[in-house]
């Protein structure tokens, strides 16, 4: 069964979330380009948008802000992870 492109968007946030805040290697941009490339290696145009997508962000610093006691940076974070999101679902 193929994973949608909306649960592979998701899957890249969480990932990207959750290696950003433990800061390891490999990066979070990496993780993300490992995941599309595995989810969508029979889908070389979606594969390709999403790979140009994943490059117009900086993936260390997507969602930073999101939890915290600034309700204004925490808004504007979680706006971001949304943008990335729906850019990533757009590829389809």
């Amino acid at each position: 069964m193929k994973t949608s492109l909306r649960s592979l968007a998701t899957i890249a946030v969480v990932g990207t979330l959750a290696l950003s805040a433990c800061q390891s290697d490999p990066s979070p941009t990496r993780v993300a380009k490992d995941l599309v490339r595995t989810e969508t290696a029979d889908q070389p145009e979606v594969q390709a948008c999403m790979l140009d997508v994943i490059d117009q962000y900086d993936l260390d610093q997507l969602g930073e802000d999101s939890v915290g006691d600034n309700a204004e940076k925490a808004k504007a974070a979680d706006d971001e992870l949304a943008k990335f999101e729906a850019d990533l679902t757009a590829c389809r």
